[in-house]
């Protein structure tokens, strides 16, 4: 009886060791007083000057971008275009970019 009750609270006990909540993992900056922070990055395969990144601006999340760190343009979804001097994210983003030589 003590050993399966033993078994039991082992078992219930690596059960709820074992299911934890996902932790949101980012990599954030304080720049021109908004926290801009990188929720998701991946480098491009082929160019590894570009990246497909997801942002977030003082906690809001914006649309997935793919960020030019050699033309410093930034790409959205839709097609439009903008610079990195209008969008403090994309230096942010760049910044893991280190120039190969």
């Amino acid at each position: 009886m003590l050993k399966s009750l033993i078994k039991l609270c082992a078992i219930g006990l690596l059960f709820w060791l074992t299911n934890v909540d996902p932790v949101r993992a980012e990599f954030c900056r304080q720049t021109d007083g908004h926290r801009i922070c990188i929720v998701s990055i991946k480098r491009s395969a082929k160019n590894f000057w570009q990246y497909q990144a997801i942002v977030s601006t003082d906690g809001i999340d914006r649309p997935s971008a793919s960020y030019d760190c050699r033309a410093r343009l930034i790409t959205e979804a839709d097609g439009n275009t903008a610079s990195f001097r209008s969008r403090p994210d994309g230096k942010i983003v760049c910044s893991l970019y280190r120039r190969r030589g």
